[in-house]
């Protein structure tokens, strides 16, 4: 069935004794429709966010449950952690995090849910964990905004001197 509401009738005229009606089909003139403005991402978005990601470690056979890792804020002192623990080859020991942080510099550790020792990301990681590594100077990581800042594992337990027995 037509729906003759979107057709402009137009009589020919008459062919031998016939009368042609040729149907136009048109369409309305849409309104105006006022144009929004567009972003890159949902407004209700925070859009000053990064990601650190890296490998967990500790010095044992396995990663105790109760080790999470955590980025402090070199300006605001807040900390962020993470208990959420990633499954993939890409990690060492096939653990690893991803923390989402404000842009900013960072201090990254892990560390015992409760307890104050810290492993950090240090110069002693990036030097291969070796006997010539004597630096264990936490390094800071600078996140971007809407950047991705990889292979930062906090992994260095040994970042502080045993008491004397």
């Amino acid at each position: 069935m037509i729906n003759l509401k979107k057709y402009l009738y137009v009589i020919i005229g008459v062919i031998f004794g016939t009368v042609v009606i040729v149907l136009i089909s048109y369409k309305p003139t849409p309104k105006a429709i006022q144009k929004l403005p567009s972003s890159p991402v949902p407004t209700n978005e925070v859009t000053n966010m990064g990601i650190i990601e890296g490998s967990m470690g500790f010095p044992s056979e396995v990663i105790p449950e109760d080790v999470i890792v955590c980025a402090e804020n070199q300006e605001t002192k807040k900390e962020y952690c993470t208990e959420e623990r990633l499954d993939s080859i890409k990690y060492t020991y096939r653990v690893g995090y991803k923390l989402e942080v404000p842009e900013g510099e960072y201090l990254v550790y892990e560390k015992m849910k409760k307890g104050n020792y810290r492993a950090y990301y240090t110069e002693f990681v990036t030097c291969g964990f070796t006997a010539d590594c004597t630096s264990h100077e936490p390094i800071i990581v600078s996140v971007a905004a809407n950047e991705k800042v990889d292979e930062i594992d906090p992994q260095d337990w040994y970042n502080q001197l045993t008491p004397a027995p």
